[in-house]
Parts: structure tokens; C-alpha cells; sequence
């Protein structure tokens, strides 16, 4: 089950893609983030920052209300 906590950027990209390697799961997240401009908005709007190697909670919170849950 899936608990909405602040993530280490590749912890989360690997519950999206669990049977790839962190980089190419971190990859394919950024590609689904930067493909979702709702959500790219959202995470402007709650100042995140792309060089912080986390999520917080309520950047976690906007990823899985744009992609869904890992």
C-alpha cells in the first residue's frame, strides 16, 4: 500500500518503475512529469526544486494526484 511521506527522488521513480534501474526509472519520471504540464505548474507553485534530491509530501501528493498512485 502506498503512503504519501517525502521520497528520495529515485526511491519514488522505482515504485513507478520497479523492474528498471534508478537512473532510467528517475528518466522515465521526469519525462511523465515534464509531459504533464498541470503538474509541472502545481510543482512551480509549491517551489520545488528540481536539484533537491526529494520529493516532499506535498510534491509527493501533486505527482500521484496527476500520474496515480506507483
Amino acid at each position: 500500500m502506498f503512503t504519501v511521506r517525502p521520497y528520495g527522488k529515485a526511491e519514488l521513480a522505482l515504485l513507478y518503475q520497479p523492474c528498471s534501474t534508478p537512473d532510467t526509472a528517475m528518466k522515465t519520471l521526469y519525462r511523465w512529469i515534464k509531459g504533464c504540464p498541470l503538474l509541472m505548474q502545481e510543482l512551480r507553485s509549491l517551489n520545488y526544486n528540481p536539484k533537491r534530491r526529494t520529493f516532499l509530501k506535498p510534491e509527493v501528493e501533486a505527482i500521484v494526484r496527476h500520474l496515480g498512485e506507483p
